[in-house]
C-alpha cells in the first residue's frame, strides 16, 4: 500500500519522470519510440491504468486479494509448526540424548530432501537438484546454529 501511494504521488508530482520510466520499461521489450509513444500517451490519459502499469512492470507488484492474506498466514503458520516439529519428534520418544540427536539429524535431512524434491517438482526445476540444495542449505543452517549454541554454552 505504501508503494501504491508513492507511485500515485509520483504520477501527480513528476509525471514526466514517470512517463520516461514507462518508455524505459517498454524499450527493454524491444519497442522503439514510435511504437511506445502512443502507449505512454494513452496511459497518461488513464491515471488508474498508469498506476497499475507502474506497479506491475516497474515494481513487480500486483494488487493482493484481501482473502489471500488469511490463507497465506495460515499456510505459513502450519508450515512453521510442522517444520519445527520434525527435528523435535525424536526427543519426544527417545530417552537417550545422543540417539535422539542422531535421529533428529537424519529425520530432518530426510524431510529436507523430501520437501526440496517436492519444491523442485512444483517450480519446474530439477527435483533431485532442488532436494540436494534444500538439504545442503538446511545442513549448513543447522551446523551454524549448533556452532553458535556451543559457543554461547562455553562462554
Amino acid at each position: 500500500m505504501r508503494e501504491l501511494k508513492r507511485e500515485q504521488e509520483e504520477i501527480v508530482n513528476v509525471p514526466d519522470t514517470e512517463a520516461a520510466e514507462i518508455e524505459e520499461i517498454l524499450a527493454q521489450y524491444g519497442l522503439e519510440s514510435h511504437e511506445y509513444g502512443p502507449v505512454v500517451t494513452s496511459l497518461r490519459k488513464r491515471p488508474q491504468a498508469w498506476l497499475d502499469f507502474m506497479m506491475k512492470f516497474e515494481l513487480g507488484l500486483e494488487k493482493p486479494e484481501p482473502r489471500r492474506a488469511l490463507e497465506s498466514a495460515l499456510t505459513i503458520a502450519v508450515a512453521y509448526i510442522v517444520g519445527g516439529l520434525v527435528p523435535l519428534i525424536p526427543y519426544m520418544f527417545i530417552k537417550t540424548v545422543t540417539k535422539a540427536v542422531i535421529t533428529s539429524v537424519v529425520l530432518t535431512l530426510i524431510a529436507l530432501l523430501f520437501f526440496g524434491y517436492v519444491k523442485g517438482r512444483f517450480t519446474g526445476n530439477k527435483p533431485f537438484r532442488s532436494a540436494f540444495q534444500t538439504a545442503l542449505i538446511g545442513a549448513i543452517a543447522c551446523a551454524a546454529a549448533f556452532g553458535m549454541a556451543k559457543a554461547v554454552q562455553q562462554a
